[in-house]
């Protein structure tokens, strides 16, 4: 039992303060020429080296066209949210000040614009920030890349949606009320925070970009992922590649933790996505 919880505690710290590079490529006949994405999402106020520098070094060297942030890039926990922690996410973009970054709202995120009683103007001071560094903050709004053929979507939903316990489900015209009528003849990306609703998402995208299960807390060998944040024991969609009804769903296992800061043989990841023309 010892040597067991020894190496829990092992794995998590070791895990927590490491992070891999996972490449993914997708081809579609619609994209008018390859575009390298960097993925990031679930940060939660982590830092790999002094402001990330590490992780920093690491999206400079894979070279990106553009890079897409998942959403949770903070934690939102009342009490101990501040400028200071604000400023994480923000240093990282201001690193990366020579690319195209699209920052999505995670779950993490819309609580602190739900919450404001607890939150204050956190949310609001977080938006302004990452828009004065010229951030692209995507809350069910679209920009057209025209040099790809791309659409990349972001998508907020509801809190509902992220509630522990059992499962809301989605209307299958949910995601359209918020996002539109898609432009078929364009690759459009969606991006989507909580992948446990791919059968919806998958009839509105090409592509969909998700985390939120940081890989499944721990990771087991076969079974993948052992608990989602939902608390249900080995969610569907722990984190890798996915594909339903002509999409792609890529689910990034973070590259951070939160309430449950336990990462075990489950590293940090950064996800890098190559969208080629077939």
């Amino acid at each position: 039992m010892i040597a067991a919880i020894l190496t829990v505690v092992i794995s998590s710290i070791i895990d927590n303060n490491r992070f891999i590079t996972t490449e993914y490529k997708v081809v579609s006949d619609k994209v008018l020429k390859k575009c390298r994405i960097a993925f990031l999402s679930d940060l939660h106020c982590n830092s790999f080296g002094t402001d990330n520098e590490r992780l920093i070094d690491a999206v400079k060297k894979a070279g990106p066209d553009i890079i897409v942030m998942g959403g949770d890039m903070v934690t939102s926990r009342a009490g101990e949210i501040n400028e200071h922690r604000l400023d994480i996410p923000v240093k990282l973009v201001e690193a990366l000040k020579e690319y195209k970054v699209f920052y999505g709202i995670g779950n993490h995120e819309y609580r602190m614009y739900l919450y404001r009683e607890d939150f204050e103007d956190s949310f609001d001071l977080l938006m302004d920030k990452l828009t004065s560094k010229g951030v692209n903050i995507m809350r069910n709004n679209s920009e057209y890349l025209d040099e790809y053929n791309i659409d990349i979507q972001g998508l907020e939903i509801e809190r509902d949606y992220y509630k522990r316990g059992t499962k809301v489900n989605m209307a299958p015209e949910y995601v359209r009320k918020l996002t539109g009528e898609r432009d078929e003849s364009h690759f459009r990306i969606l991006m989507a925070h909580n992948p446990e609703y791919f059968d919806i998402y998958s009839k509105e995208a090409d592509l969909v970009l998700s985390g939120h299960y940081h890989g499944g807390i721990g990771r087991l060998p076969v079974l993948g992922g052992a608990v989602s944040p939902r608390l249900r024991l080995f969610p569907v969609y722990d984190g890798g590649k996915y594909e339903k009804n002509g999409s792609v769903m890529i689910v990034s296992k973070g590259l951070g933790s939160h309430t449950i800061p336990i990462r075990v043989f489950n590293p940090c990841e950064l996800c890098i996505i190559d969208v080629e023309h077939s």
